[in-house]
């Protein structure tokens, strides 16, 4: 019982929060879901036998349930795969209840919005057991190095359930089902989620004969292992350089890089990220970018698509959503088809679109590691220079991407929608506008702190891309006539952007980076 409270008290410290992203965006999703709750007025939300979910709430209660879950299962892994775990006496056995009684307790707070609506309690608690079952996979969460082997059967089988129960129809089907149905989908998700969560790690096998198991607890047992290992596997003095870390140019020289680019870059050793590689026909077309998209050499994190590759997914978006809204429009009305339900349904094809790709406009900022490989090897010159560059690359990729999402989504929400034709520009302007912003808001917390770290980032990116951007598709499409007052917030995404574009090179330029840069010969 003591090991499990002190396991039980790590949930409440910096530990679980560091480095546990969906945990944050879980907060943040959950937060919408629950003020689209508690600012519902509706009467009842029955409709002819079945449980009617309020418009774009079932998406946020679902990502926020999947998050906060993901969230504390990526605590429960890293504790228990490490390398300690199984030295430590009852420690895995500790974090194994914890997580339980932690998963308990998200499983009823997030019930709440939906019994404040007036959802039936074996039912959510149905429709979260299966959410329990996706959300703690022991091959997708929790550190990459410790995960186990990939289970692609169980992957897809994840990701088809997680697709589907986006869908708010499918989740009113669960809230909708007989008493029995429900308790047999939740016995069912709870036993996959026990079984999930078992973990019993193998003896490790070392040089020699020896191996470390569970039952070296004991000090002496310990001491001795230890002791063991050091004699077989001696400290390595570090070393440094590039070709240390796999960074290996041909033709580089030890010339210094003021300006120009590099010998590396220029005999071709050292490519720009974006740079269209060779393939078939169709490869070259899907990744065909404007010239002024291939320079100067960015991140990898930076590559873009291009517009036929833009066209391409979102077309397929567009269809796989049409299809699962026929699909669960079938189910729902016993194989008769009804064109306005559908068509109201399809309004989730504009919003996803434009959040899909808002989303990564600003993941450059996430990863910084060949950052410092970058100003030193590609001419760039100073930091503030480097910084400047990357601004502008983000610049031209957020006008072109917003632009193509314009130019493809507007036409789409207004035929799905309420709007008329002859608002397509100002829809058009508007999704630009919106897009365009929400690619700058991940760089607010720059202008405030030397020391971002990547989950506040990751953070502002969501709250950009998910929430901003789906509100204000959500309601370019679904009034009548917006109040003129609205259509200037719509457009407050341009100015943003500006003064961003300003002031966030500097902010960049003055942040800490992983590494400092090596030092100019």
């Amino acid at each position: 019982m003591k090991n499990i409270l002190h396991a039980l008290r790590l949930y409440a410290t910096p530990i679980f929060w560091r480095e546990n992203y969906t945990l944050l965006t879980g907060l943040l999703w959950t937060g919408v879901a629950l003020f689209i709750a508690f600012t519902d007025h509706s009467a009842t939300h029955w409709q002819n036998g079945l449980f009617k979910l309020p418009q774009s709430f079932g998406t946020w209660w679902w990502l926020g349930l999947q998050a906060a879950i993901t969230g504390v299962a990526c605590q429960y892994w890293r504790q228990v795969r490490s390398p300690l775990a199984s030295m430590t006496p009852g420690m895995i056995e500790a974090e194994y209840g914890a997580a339980l009684l932690v998963l308990a307790a998200v499983v009823l707070f997030l019930a709440v919005p939906l019994l404040r609506l007036g959802a039936p309690f074996l039912n959510v608690l149905a429709q979260e057991a299966i959410c329990l079952a996706l959300g703690v996979s022991g091959d997708m969460t929790g550190p990459k190095n410790l995960r186990k082997p990939v289970r692609w059967l169980r992957m897809f089988m994840v990701f088809v359930l997680f697709v589907a129960f986006m869908f708010p129809q499918a989740q009113e089907r669960i809230l909708s089902a007989p008493w029995y149905v429900a308790a047999g989908l939740l016995a069912v998700g709870l036993a996959l989620t026990v079984i999930e969560l078992s973990h019993r790690p193998q003896p490790v096998a070392l040089p020699g004969g020896d191996a470390l198991t569970a039952a070296s607890t004991s000090y002496e047992n310990r001491r001795k292992v230890l002791q063991a290992a050091k004699a077989r596997f001696p400290a390595s003095r570090p070393q440094g350089g590039l070709a240390e870390r796999g960074f290996v140019a041909e033709g580089a020289s030890g010339a210094g890089y003021g300006g120009g680019a590099s010998p590396a870059i220029q005999s071709g050793a050292i490519k720009p990220s974006s740079d269209v590689q060779a393939g078939s026909g169709i490869m070259r077309l899907m990744q065909w970018q404007f010239p002024w998209l291939r320079k100067p050499p960015v991140p990898n994190t930076m590559v873009t698509p291009g517009p036929a590759g833009f066209l391409a997914s979102s077309v397929v978006v567009l269809i796989a959503l049409f299809i699962m809204n026929v699909v669960f429009e079938a189910f729902q009305t016993g194989g008769m088809l009804h064109w306005a339900a559908i068509r109201k349904s399809m309004l989730m094809a504009p919003q996803m679109i434009c959040m899909i790709s808002a989303n990564g406009l600003a993941s450059w900022m996430l990863v910084r590691a060949d950052w410092p490989f970058l100003l030193n090897l590609a001419g760039y010159g100073t930091r503030a220079d480097f910084a400047r560059a990357l601004y502008t690359t983000h610049a031209k990729r957020a006008v072109q991407t917003a632009a193509l999402a314009a130019l493809f989504c507007a036409p789409l929400g207004i035929a799905f929608g309420a709007e008329k034709w002859a608002e397509l520009p100002l829809c058009m302007g508007a999704i630009f506008s919106v897009m365009v912003g929400a690619s700058y808001l991940p760089s607010l917390p720059l202008l405030f702190t030397r020391q971002t770290r990547p989950g506040v980032i990751h953070v502002f990116n969501l709250l950009g891309s998910f929430v901003c951007v789906q509100l204000g598709v959500t309601l370019l499409f679904t009034e009548h006539s917006l109040p003129e007052w609205l259509w200037g917030l719509l457009f407050v995404g341009l100015p943003f952007s500006a003064i961003m574009a300003w002031l966030a090179p500097r902010a960049l330029a003055r942040v800490d980076w992983p590494i400092e840069p090596l030092a100019a010969p």
